[in-house]
């Protein structure tokens, strides 16, 4: 059959017909060019330009998230003593505990939700909610003086941060098996040969951004809280002597703005049925203008006398054009039901290790931070905040650079093997803690806070950095949960499920580890150190119930490449 000749407006000037031009996937969410007759929209080998610029912003919106969380860890121990929440420094655990708490576990209830929203109304406006929502509640907690408008602002920040299950999906939909490993190189140059395993590239970009947010939020809540005692010339004033942890919580808030505003100029919308949306709606006012596709040849629902309907398949009506317009998604992109989602298979396996994983990390990330600055004599290190900030800014650094550098290629080599192994590493820190205190009460148990021994840097920062590499495991997560969800039109949905079961690990850990410490203390439990045996003894459980998880996901491949082959067959 021939092939079908372009239409003649008006002016005498030629325009493609509609299924010469550019055509949208809506099943896959591509907007490859396609042509009458092809399959596949390019060849398998051929990479797919990456949107440096939209990568760009993206990482500036995952980076407001994580400075607004982590900069209150060098200072919150102290702002408990200083503002008088707790009575002494043996009851600091339970108070700060609480605080950490508080903002997983409101979005415990939330983070499912504005993944769910984002389905239905778009990215882009659940992530502009999101960054002046987290604003404004930092800006709350740096002028609260009093424990209840402290935990308010907290309960804030965690409800309006949903942005995470939303950048994960943002980075599904713009990158594919061809280019995500320069997702993760970026701004380097691409990797060569990129196959399935180098999604790990693409979504370690989210961790990346992680530890840079963390460096900046540590930085910025070590460096500056109580101004007027660490910079005087600055700020010795009597208003920042009232508002001690103020100005952090400001520069922290100046991040979002600035992210939310960069957010709403320059980043696009990626989800499949609202690009479908705009595709069309631009179809139709070419259209209506006589500029389009189809030209002006065509009216409501008739053939154009140019333009026989022997020369080619019939092109659509402005009727229908207008009527998918209205009704653009067809139904098997319709998002699926919470219980579809939980019993597809290795979803359940997924998520409880999700849960696992990330009580253990962050069960390390908050104890160590109380630990570090509780008394020698008490059982810890007694920095302040300000050494306190500098540590940890130093552990985001190495992860940054484990992140963008290491991540990539060892989980090529590994795959999902990795996963139990990571969370060994986090038994081996929880075990090297106590062992670092009994060194250092080795110098006296009475030294000032903040004049400690070299070693005492030395071990601290090798225990952060050594939970860096184990770090590697939450880019790891993303990659099983992208391999065994459902389908790629609940991409966002599926997530959402996973952050409720990681949200509800933020918030359970903080308090649980916390009040056991400080329970170990009060009552020199098991010396004081009943606290890191009980850890050692939860990571050595996930590390078991974790072992078989790479076996897992292999079947559920399998089982879902068999039933995409049978369907060819059928077709």
């Amino acid at each position: 059959m021939p092939s079908a000749a372009p239409s003649r407006t008006a002016s005498g000037s030629t325009t493609p017909l509609l299924s010469e031009t550019t055509a949208l996937d809506v099943e896959s969410g591509s907007t490859t060019p396609r042509t009458p007759g092809s399959s596949t929209p390019r060849t398998p080998k051929e990479r797919t330009p990456l949107p440096k610029f939209q990568l760009f912003i993206l990482c500036l919106v995952m980076l407001a998230e994580p400075v607004n969380y982590t900069q209150i860890f060098p200072y919150v121990n102290d702002m408990c003593l200083r503002l008088g929440y707790a009575r002494s420094e043996k009851e600091v655990g339970f108070i700060s505990g609480l605080i950490d708490s508080l903002f997983a576990i409101v979005q415990l209830f939330t983070i499912i939700h504005w993944g769910r929203l984002s389905d239905h109304i778009g990215r882009k406006p659940v992530l502009i909610c999101g960054l002046c929502g987290g604003t404004f509640a930092t800006i709350l907690f740096g002028f609260s003086r009093s424990l209840w408008l402290t935990i308010l602002a907290r309960l804030l920040n965690g409800a309006l941060s949903g942005n995470l299950v939303v950048c994960q999906s943002i980075v599904s939909e713009i990158t594919d098996e061809t280019n995500e490993a320069q997702g993760a190189s970026f701004p380097t140059s691409p990797l060569p040969a990129p196959t399935s395993s180098d999604c790990a590239a693409a979504f370690a970009l989210i961790s990346l951004m992680w530890a840079i947010g963390v460096i900046v939020g540590t930085s910025i809540g070590g460096t500056f809280s109580r101004p007027a005692e660490q910079l005087p010339w600055l700020f010795g004033t009597p208003f920042w002597e009232t508002h001690a942890y103020l100005l952090p919580c400001l520069l922290a808030a100046c991040i979002s703005a600035l992210a939310c505003v960069s957010a709403l100029l320059f980043l696009r919308e990626t989800h499949p049925r609202k690009l479908a949306e705009q595709s069309l709606r631009r179809q139709l006012k070419q259209v209506q203008a006589g500029k389009g596709v189809l030209g002006t040849a065509l009216s409501y629902g008739t053939i154009s006398e140019h333009e026989p309907g022997e020369v080619g398949p019939m092109r659509p009506t402005i009727r229908e054009l207008e009527r998918q317009a209205r009704e653009p998604a067809p139904a098997k992109d319709k998002p699926m039901s919470y219980a579809q989602i939980l019993r597809s298979p290795g979803v359940a396996k997924a998520l409880a290790s999700a849960f696992m994983m990330m009580f253990i990390n962050q069960a390390w990330d908050v104890v160590f931070i109380l630990w570090a600055y509780t008394s020698i004599r008490l059982g810890g290190l007694s920095m302040s905040p300000l050494e306190l900030g500098y540590c940890l800014a130093s552990a985001g650094a190495v992860g940054a650079c484990i992140q963008m550098f290491l991540f990539p290629r060892i989980q090529r080599a590994t795959g999902l093997v990795l996963y139990p192994w990571l969370l060994a590493i986090v038994g081996l820190q929880f075990a090297g803690a106590p062992v670092l205190h009994w060194w250092v009460s080795l110098w006296g148990v009475d030294r000032p806070r903040g004049e400690l021994v070299p070693s005492t840097y030395v071990g601290a920062v090798g225990l952060l950095w050594l939970g860096r590499v184990a770090a590697m495991i939450f880019p790891l997560n993303f990659i099983v949960l992208k391999k065994v969800a459902p389908s790629k039109s609940t991409v966002a949905s599926t997530y959402g499920v996973a952050q409720v079961c990681t949200a509800a690990a933020r918030a359970l850990s903080p308090w649980f580890v916390s009040s056991l410490f400080a329970v170990s203390v009060q009552h020199n439990l098991l010396g004081g150190d009943l606290m890191w045996a009980v850890m050692l003894l939860l990571t050595a459980g996930a590390v078991a119930f974790t072992w078989d998880l790479s076996k897992r996901v292999r079947e559920v491949e399998r089982a879902r490449e068999e039933r995409e082959q049978e369907g060819r067959v059928e077709s």
